[in-house]
C-alpha cells in the first residue's frame, strides 16, 4: 500500500471509527447525552467543594502569642492586667512568633527586655473563624510550613492520580475507573472527622487527591466521549461551571458551619449516595470501540438512540465492523515516537504546569483577598463562573487556540500588575483584589479551554493517558504553588509578598506565546489512532500552522 492510499484508509478509519456521522445520525446531544451529564454532575460537583474545603480548613486569622504563664489568655484583651503583660511580653514588631524573657529579678521588670525567644503557644482570634485545623495544631511561624506541605501532598496525590486513573481508564474503562476512585475518596474522606494529627491530616489529604482527580477526570471523559463535534466544548464549560458552583456551594456551607471536623464530614457526605452509580453509568462507547469491543459499543449505541427516539442507523455501523475489528491499540509511548506529538506534547504538559500553578496558587490564596474569608472565597469561585459562559459563545465561533492565548496572557499581566499594585497601592487594596480577581477569571478560562484542546489533540486510543499524564505534569505546578505563596512571607524585601504574583504572571505570559504553536482543534473529529493525531493540524480540514 502506498503513502497515498494509507492515508486515505487512516482518514476514513477516522470517519468511521471517530463515529461523527453516527452520532449525529443517533443525537449529538439529545436526552441520553444530558441523562448522563446529570447523572455526573454531582461528582463534578463534590470535587469542586473537596478543592477549596481546605482552604477553610487550614485558614489562619490574625494571632499573636501567648502571654507567658497565662493559662487563660486570649486573642481579645479583656482587662488592663491582660493589656500590661501584653505590652511587657509581645515584641509590637512581631507579635506573631516572639516573646520578651525577663530576668528573675525584680529590677528587671522596669528595664528593657535582653532577649526575644520563640514562642510556644499562641492565642487566635476567633471572632469570626471559632476554629480551624491550623489554629487547633498550631500551624503557624516554624510550623507554618506544614500548611504548605499539607497542599503539597494534596496536589501530589493528584498527581499519582491522574497517573493511575489514567492507565486504568484507558485499560479497564471509565467506568471501572471512576467507580474506583468514587469508593476510595469516600473512604479517605471519612475520616477527616476524627483528625487531630497533622501528619494523619496530611495522608488523608494526598489520598483525597489521588482520587478525587480520578473522579473528575473520568467524569468529564464519560460525558464528552458521547456527545458529536459540535457539542464537546459546551460539555466541557458546563463541567467546569459545575466545579465552580461546588466552590461556591462550600462556601455557604463553611460559612453555616465553622467547625472544622463538621465541616469535612458533610463534605464527604455528599458522594455516598453516588455509590448506585455503578448500576446507573454507561461505559463510554468510544472507549469499547478503541478496545475492539464493536457488539458492545454498537448495543450501546443503539440505547443512545432509542432514548433520543432516532432510529438507530444499521448501514453504518456495519461498515464500521470490519474497520473496528483491525484498529491497533496505542500506548503513551506512541506519543514520543512521533515527533510532532512529542513536541505538542511538551507544549501541552509546560502550559499545564503552568495553568495548574497559577490557577492553584489564585486559589490557597483567596482567603485573603478581603478582610472576610467567606467573602474572599466567594468571589474567587464566582470569578470563574462568567469566565466559562462567556466561552460558552466564543468557543466554538473563535476557536480553542486565540482564545486560551489571550487568556493566558490576560491573567499573567493582571497577576503582575496586582503584584506591584499591592506594594504601590496599599492605601487602594481593592485595586490589587480587582486585578487578583481578573487574574482568577482569565486563569479559569484557560484552564476550561486546555481540557477541550487536550481531550481533541491527542487520539482516543491513549486520550484519557494523556490527559492523565499532562494533568499529572500539571501538578507539579500546583505542588509549587503553595511554596510559592509561602515564599512571599519569607523574602526581605517590601515586594516579597508580591512576588508570587509576579512570577505567576511571567510564566503565563511565556505559556500563552507557547500555545501559538499547537493547532487549532475546533470542528473537527476526535483522532482515534496516532497517525490520525498526526495529521490533526495538517491536513484540508485545518489550515492553521502547528507542530
Amino acid at each position: 500500500m502506498n503513502e497515498d492510499n494509507a492515508e486515505e484508509t487512516v482518514n476514513e478509519r477516522t470517519e468511521l471509527l471517530g463515529n461523527k456521522d453516527i452520532l449525529t445520525k443517533i443525537g449529538g446531544f439529545g436526552r441520553y447525552q444530558l441523562k448522563e451529564l446529570l447523572i455526573l454532575s454531582p461528582l463534578i460537583v463534590g470535587n469542586g467543594i473537596s478543592t477549596l474545603l481546605f482552604v477553610f480548613v487550614l485558614y489562619v486569622p490574625n494571632f499573636r502569642c501567648a502571654i507567658p504563664g497565662w493559662k487563660n489568655d486570649t486573642f481579645q484583651i479583656h482587662s488592663a492586667v491582660q493589656s500590661q503583660d501584653v505590652e511587657h511580653y509581645i515584641p509590637k514588631d512581631n507579635p506573631h512568633c516572639m516573646v520578651y524573657k525577663w530576668n528573675n529579678s525584680e529590677e528587671s521588670v522596669l528595664e528593657k527586655p535582653f532577649e526575644e525567644v520563640p514562642c510556644r503557644s499562641w492565642v487566635y482570634d476567633e471572632s469570626s473563624v471559632p476554629g480551624t485545623a491550623a489554629t487547633e495544631m498550631d500551624l503557624v511561624c516554624s510550623r507554618e510550613v506544614f500548611q504548605s506541605l499539607v497542599n503539597m501532598l494534596f496536589m501530589g496525590g493528584i498527581f499519582v492520580g491522574s497517573l493511575f486513573f489514567g492507565v486504568i481508564s484507558d485499560w479497564k474503562g471509565r467506568r471501572v475507573s471512576l467507580y474506583l476512585s468514587l469508593v476510595l475518596w469516600i473512604l479517605s474522606s471519612l475520616p477527616l472527622y476524627f483528625v487531630n494529627d497533622i501528619k494523619l491530616l496530611a495522608v488523608l489529604r494526598f489520598l483525597i487527591g489521588f482520587s478525587g482527580n480520578g473522579i473528575f477526570m473520568n467524569s468529564f471523559i464519560l460525558a464528552i466521549e458521547i456527545v458529536s463535534s459540535p457539542y464537546r466544548s459546551l460539555v466541557g464549560l458546563i463541567s467546569q461551571i459545575l466545579f465552580s458552583v461546588g466552590e461556591i456551594i462550600i462556601c455557604g456551607i463553611a460559612f453555616l458551619e465553622r467547625d472544622w471536623h463538621m465541616l469535612c464530614l458533610l463534605s464527604a457526605v455528599i458522594y455516598i449516595p453516588c455509590l448506585i452509580y455503578w448500576f446507573f453509568v454507561n461505559e463510554s462507547p468510544r472507549w469499547l470501540t478503541s478496545q475492539g469491543k464493536f457488539e458492545e459499543a454498537q448495543n450501546l449505541y443503539r440505547k443512545i438512540a432509542k432514548t433520543n427516539k432516532i432510529e438507530f442507523p444499521e448501514d453504518d455501523a456495519n461498515l464500521e465492523a470490519p474497520i473496528i475489528s483491525n484498529t491497533k491499540k496505542g500506548s503513551l509511548v506512541d506519543l514520543f515516537k512521533s515527533r510532532i506529538l512529542f513536541w505538542r506534547s511538551l507544549i501541552i504538559f509546560f502550559n499545564w504546569g503552568v495553568i495548574n500553578m497559577v490557577y492553584y496558587g489564585l486559589l490557597f490564596s483567596s482567603g485573603d483577598l478581603t478582610s472576610n474569608l467567606y467573602l474572599s472565597s466567594f468571589l474567587s469561585g464566582l470569578a470563574e463562573i462568567p469566565a466559562y459562559i462567556i466561552l460558552l459563545f466564543t468557543l466554538d465561533r473563535l476557536g480553542r487556540k486565540p482564545l486560551y492565548c489571550t487568556s493566558t496572557i490576560l491573567s499573567g499581566i493582571a497577576c503582575i500588575v496586582s503584584g506591584f499594585a499591592h506594594v504601590w497601592g496599599k492605601d487602594l487594596p481593592w485595586i490589587s483584589t480587582t486585578l487578583a480577581l481578573v487574574g482568577k477569571f482569565a486563569i479559569s478560562s484557560s484552564f476550561a479551554i486546555i481540557f477541550n484542546l487536550t481531550t481533541e489533540l491527542f487520539p482516543t486510543v491513549v486520550r484519557n493517558s494523556a490527559l492523565g499524564l499532562s494533568s499529572s505534569v500539571g501538578r507539579v505546578g500546583s505542588m509549587l504553588a503553595p511554596y510559592i505563596m509561602l515564599s512571599g512571607n519569607h523574602i526581605p524585601s517590601k515586594f516579597g509578598p508580591s512576588l508570587p504574583f509576579i512570577m505567576f504572571g511571567v510564566v503565563s505570559v511565556i505559556a500563552g506565546f507557547l500555545s501559538l504553536l499547537l493547532p487549532e482543534t475546533r470542528g473537527q473529529n476526535l483522532p482515534e489512532t496516532i497517525k490520525d493525531g498526526e495529521l490533526m493540524g495538517r491536513t484540508g480540514t485545518n489550515n492553521t500552522k502547528g507542530y
